[in-house]
């Protein structure tokens, strides 16, 4: 019965491929020229974009720059940042593009407070329109000073600048929340404090969506030995901010005898929360399906939650690829990677399969859609292998499952160290399909063994498209030359539209790769 099981689900998989290529899409890549970095460099990020430029952080050395390049990711120029004045320092905190404008922001700590200052720069020269301007200064509070958090909305149409102080030895913390709109105006702030119990929030993730209201996904209870004998295995809670910010709500999230195994959360253009990820049974250590819910402000329930075991056509198809499924049919260390709301109202989430070894380190990739009431549309896996080098050094800082999302927000380079592993996913604001995009072995395509892709030399750049009722098609874009910087697909940058941006490094070389979906010629 398996074996029919199985036969069904690769013609199924067979035919969707060859439904899908009679609508293949034609994507462009662009490689930039090359530029040589003057120093080690351990920071790189794009933070923004507009019809004719992109615009670079990075740290070099011992300094912070601020690049600009044209369209083509060509460098045109490149300038310091000045994070000084006199006998001042300043910290760097920030840098975004936001609304067509340039914003920096540092921080300076006295003896007593610490203040947040922005500057506004030009484009044209990159160097300071005025002064820094004082944004806020908080009070240190016995020792304890703030830290300070940035974030933009899925259609970069609002910026939300956090300042939290958590006291652990009195379960006090104290919170300042501002929102920005177009021309840096000011939409709300508010400042509030509120008591925890335990370690109370940590691992914070803020959110703010196009509506202006803001979100922190907190956790509160991880799980451990003593959580055999608790109803509630491990805990989140939603910090929820609307109405201007005048509504505040606090949302618990947990699932009573089940773990958590990954959360995500994304705001919709109607100002809603969608929270999704994946839950475990008691005493597994794998998942068993996915969990879903929308929040209802106006209400101020407690959502409910979907669940929703993985089907066993969906299970044999990855028992096909010789994915470890544990026994009760329970998947092995996937973590999830994203979350995006889509025009047609449904919601994609992608999980990929990380394991903390040298070998097979970022494997296949679990692509799940769900209806806007929660129930799973459709899912599918994208067969990938991949091997990462993850040194012993940064394991004592960064874990491995959160390594990607590090990356990805800070800009974060280990010298020595080339992240060709993991994916890129292209998502434009106004389609419903999604394109991602990952490094593999030349030797896969057409052939019946997978093999694992670990340096650049016999590989290639391949993207796959999922179009909105799950048909998928596959693209052999980019192929290793002799001396070529191959691209790092961990650190893409998203323009929101049919255009991601992904660099590629090699010792101080670097070019970017520009890759543009459009339509068939």
């Amino acid at each position: 019965m398996k074996i029919m099981v199985r036969l069904i689900v690769m013609a199924i998989m067979l035919a969707n491929g060859l439904a899908f290529r009679a609508a293949a899409q034609h994507i462009e890549v662009i490689a930039g020229e090359r530029d040589i970095l003057s120093s080690i460099t351990t920071r790189h990020k794009i933070i923004g974009h507009d019809q004719e430029h992109f615009y670079v952080i990075k740290y070099v050395g011992s300094r912070y720059f601020i690049e600009k390049t044209d369209k083509n990711l060509n460098k045109e120029l490149e300038v310091p940042v000045k994070l000084y004045k006199g006998l001042k320092t300043y910290e760097f905190e920030h840098m975004v593009h936001f609304h067509n404008e340039l914003l920096l922001f540092v921080s300076y700590r006295a003896f007593s407070h610490i203040t947040l200052y922005y500057q506004k720069l030009d484009k044209a020269t990159l160097q300071p329109l005025d002064e820094f301007t004082e944004l806020t200064m908080v009070d240190f509070v016995k020792g304890n000073w703030a830290d300070f958090h940035f974030a933009l909305s899925r259609q970069e149409t609002k910026l939300l600048i956090a300042c939290r102080t958590k006291l652990a030895w009195s379960g006090a913390q104290f919170n300042e929340y501002y929102v920005y709109g177009e021309g840096f105006n000011l939409d709300w702030k508010r400042k509030d404090s509120f008591k925890f119990q335990g370690q109370g929030p940590r691992d914070n993730k803020y959110v703010v969506d196009d509506a202006g209201n803001v979100t922190i996904l907190s956790l509160i209870k991880r799980e451990s030995i003593f959580s055999l004998w608790s109803d509630v295995k491990n805990m989140y809670a939603l910090y929820r901010y609307t109405q201007q910010g005048e509504m505040f709500r606090e949302y618990p999230v947990a699932l009573p005898e089940l773990f958590i195994r990954g959360i995500k959360i994304t705001g919709t253009e109607k100002g809603e929360l969608i929270c999704a990820g994946h839950y475990s049974e008691v005493l597994k250590a794998g998942i068993r399906g996915t969990f879903f819910f929308t929040l209802n402000d106006a209400n101020g329930e407690t959502p409910r939650v979907i669940l929703s075991k993985f089907e066993d056509a969906f299970l044999d198809e990855l028992a096909a690829l010789k994915d470890p499924v544990m026994k009760e049919e329970e998947l092995m260390s996937y973590v999830v990677s994203e979350l995006v709301y889509r025009p047609n109202g449904r919601i994609i989430m992608v999980a990929e399969q990380v394991f903390n070894q040298t070998y097979n380190t970022y494997n296949n990739l679990i692509v799940t859609c769900f209806e806007p009431n929660g129930q799973v549309y459709w899912s599918r896996v994208i067969p990938k292998k991949q091997n990462f080098a993850y040194p012993v050094q940064m394991s004592q800082e960064i874990e491995l499952p959160e390594y990607r999302s590090f990356v990805k927000e800070t800009g974060f380079m280990y010298p020595g160290l080339s992240s060709l592993s993991s994916f890129a996913m292209m998502a434009p604001v106004y389609q419903n399909r999604i394109i991602v995009l990952f490094n593999d072995d030349i030797r896969n395509p057409g052939s019946d063994k997978q093999r694992a892709f670990g340096q650049p030399r016999k590989s290639y750049l391949k993207a796959v498209e999922i179009d909105e009722y799950g048909n998928l098609t596959t693209h052999q874009l980019v192929s290793w030359k002799k001396k070529a910087l191959f691209p790092e697909p961990i650190r893409y940058y998203d323009t929101l539209g049919e255009t991601i941006v992904i660099p590629a490094f090699r010792n101080r070389l670097l070019n970017f790769y520009k890759i543009t979906a459009g339509v068939s010629p």
